[in-house]
């Protein structure tokens, strides 16, 4: 672990330049992507003081730094250490409130360790949290998600992400769905427990301002909130992405090729360039992901005449069949009832 955390901030050296030569400082900063909470809080502090050290931030404009945590790692005293070295918001992936859906789905913790790290996150300070939750999946009853929804917004979190359980290749729930030992529930079942939330969560003051992400009036996630807006944002470690506005690149994702990789002056990058159908294509995706819409004027530039008048005769189909909403300034946004299909019709939208 130490040699890890001494590998990354060999690698924000490397990379210090990232955001001075865009003349810009990021807003946010997130620890993610796996288990960040195995880290002591020494080690994050001494990863947050060579970002500072080598200017790649300045702790002046930072806005809100996050950190995921597994509920069962989220002691009092682990979480008050956070809070003493600058962690500013935290993410814990809960997923579910029933023992027995977190002893299938292979979590470390129960119900009850979830409770009590959310009590220990507030009695350490944190007054912005975010919690997971997974529906959509064959052991969750309409009953059951119910209760977790309850459960959920008792508490009160300043935000909730909630996620259709999705099945991965070669991975364990991959391997019994392909032996028949798992059965996906239709896609009815789905849309049902995702328009129950919906309405609970609204109804309990949460507003949904993307498609899988709820909160409280002013509590939205700016760091993911960045990637909907397509600004560019630097990945470190291993397997991390990072995107200049035009290149996307990412690191080696085996641990210890990342390692000799940096020993050697450099991380083992790949990457690509993005074409201008794909920049224009990755616009209209994200951001009607995001309820707020996407404003026509945003992407026309980009565009042929051709491909303006294309699209614009799909905007108007998809319109006419609901699927679309069309102000008058010239904003689309997909209505909240069809959210739920929201990737057909980005789909039929793309170049």
């Amino acid at each position: 672990m130490e040699t890890f955390v001494q590998t990354l901030k060999q690698e924000i050296a490397i990379r210090s330049n990232f955001f001075k030569a865009r003349g810009t400082f990021p807003e946010t900063i997130y620890f993610g992507g796996g288990t960040p909470s195995l880290l002591s809080p020494s080690n994050l502090q001494e990863i947050l003081e060579q970002l500072t050290e080598v200017n790649l931030v300045s702790p002046g404009q930072l806005k809100e730094v996050t950190m995921e945590v597994n509920p069962d790692d989220a002691t009092f005293e682990y979480l008050s250490a956070l809070k003493r070295i600058g962690i500013t918001r935290l993410s814990m992936g809960i997923q579910s409130f029933q023992d027995e859906h977190l002893k299938w789905m292979n979590r470390r913790h129960d119900s009850k360790q979830a409770l009590t790290a959310f009590e220990n996150a507030r009695r350490a300070g944190f007054d912005n949290i975010s919690l997971d939750l997974i529906f959509g999946f064959e052991k969750l009853t309409n009953e059951l998600w119910a209760e977790n929804l309850r459960i959920i917004t008792q508490l009160r979190p300043e935000h909730i992400s909630a996620y259709q359980l999705s099945i991965e290749p070669d991975s364990v729930l991959g391997k019994m769905y392909d032996n028949g030992e798992y059965s996906l529930p239709d896609d009815d079942f789905c849309r049902k427990q995702y328009e129950f939330m919906q309405t609970h969560l609204a109804n309990e003051g949460y507003n949904q301002y993307e498609v899988s992400n709820f909160s409280l009036k002013g509590r939205e996630s700016l760091h993911n909130s960045s990637y909907w807006t397509h600004e560019p944002y630097l990945g470190l470690g291993p397997a991390a992405h990072s995107f200049d506005g035009r290149e996307r690149s990412w690191n080696v994702s085996d641990i210890e090729s990342y390692i000799d990789g940096i020993a050697k002056g450099m991380p083992s990058v790949e990457s690509e360039v993005l074409s201008k159908k794909d920049l224009i294509n990755e616009k209209i995706m994200l951001r009607l992901r995001v309820c707020e819409g996407l404003n026509i004027d945003e992407i026309s530039n980009y565009m042929s005449d051709e491909e303006l008048v294309l699209f614009k005769e799909q905007v108007s189909k998809q319109t006419k069949k609901g699927n679309l909403i069309l102000n008058e300034s010239g904003k689309i946004k997909i209505p909240p009832e069809k959210l739920f299909v929201s990737d057909g019709i980005i789909r039929d939208l793309l170049l």
